[in-house]
């Protein structure tokens, strides 16, 4: 373990001297690393109160990816339940995510194998539901919403990865627009779930956003179009026809199924898409049940 300094011998206390910083060499942290004996109780002190402590932080400034699938595995769409089916890829469906052991705590509740993609760009954590349900209400199901719209989903591919401080699943899901622009052009986001392993446990949804849809989604917000236009009230619906929830004020949003959106992002995406080559993160405590929005960051690991 690394430390950020030492005292060279007891002595230099016993004749008053001042104990000064020392600047390490990269041969010295690796001697230390290796196990290579103190030269001083004192410095064994040090060690004890003064180790690097790695943490998960949320950096300020925009995460650019290339969307290279290296290092990474394509989920088969292969049996795959599909609505809607479509020749440009699925419609109305749920990709089931390979969590490779990781576990993600979602409003008090630990999911492992029961995470799925919705195709309509939302993780949804537990139950599925219709599939012809486009616009994911408060009450539709446990979920976060990334763009929440009448999309396809083109491929999605994934890695998981688990060490002793923190775990992460990987997501790169490729999508097109249903209405607007049926299987060209593309827009790709990656997406990735981190949960820490120790100290507070806390969890982050990150999203870098590789392409860029031209509608954010469906929310309330009155500035959006909707494919079916509104309501006989003038409320307005999905192209499925369903009513848009009204807590609803962003299509980039989470709910826990029961109450209301969370609608942690206000109006930052209620009338446009993020813009590509940008980052942003949601946060939540260990249960996963108190969400933040950070624009333009993301996690230095």
């Amino acid at each position: 373990m690394a430390f950020a300094s030492y005292i060279k011998n007891k002595e230099d206390f016993a004749n008053g001297s001042t104990a000064k910083r020392v600047n390490l060499l990269s041969s010295d942290f690796t001697e230390k690393n290796i196990g290579a004996a103190f030269t001083s109780y004192a410095e064994y002190q040090l060690y004890l109160t003064v180790q690097v402590v790695y943490s998960l932080q949320v950096v300020s400034g925009n995460k650019s990816v290339s969307g290279s699938t290296a290092g990474l595995t394509q989920i088969s769409f292969s049996g795959i339940t599909d609505s809607s089916a479509s020749i440009y890829g699925l419609d109305d469906a749920f990709v089931p995510i390979p969590m490779g052991g990781m576990v993600f705590n979602f409003f008090g509740t630990n999911y492992s194998n029961s995470i799925t993609w919705n195709t309509n760009n939302a993780l949804i954590f537990g139950t599925t539901f219709n599939g012809h349900i486009v616009s994911v209400s408060n009450v539709t199901a446990n979920a976060i919403l990334l763009g929440n719209y009448d999309r396809l989903c083109i491929s999605l591919y994934y890695s998981n990865t688990i060490t002793s401080d923190y775990s992460i699943t990987t997501l790169l899901v490729t999508f097109c627009d249903y209405y607007t622009n049926l299987g060209t052009p593309t827009y790709k986001y990656q997406i990735r779930l981190i949960r820490e392993n120790k100290g507070a446990l806390r969890q982050f949804v990150e999203v870098c956003v590789i392409s860029s849809p031209p509608s954010p989604g469906y929310s309330s917000n009155p500035l959006v179009s909707y494919p079916s236009g509104t309501g006989g009230g003038g409320a307005p619906i999905d192209s499925s026809g369903y009513f848009i929830d009204s807590t609803k004020n962003s299509p980039y949003n989470i709910t826990n199924g029961t109450v209301s959106c969370l609608n942690p992002c206000g109006s930052t995406f209620s009338t446009a898409s993020p813009s590509a080559g940008t980052s942003f993160i949601f946060s939540s405590d260990s249960t996963g049940s108190s969400w933040t929005f950070t624009n333009n960051s993301y996690i230095n690991v």
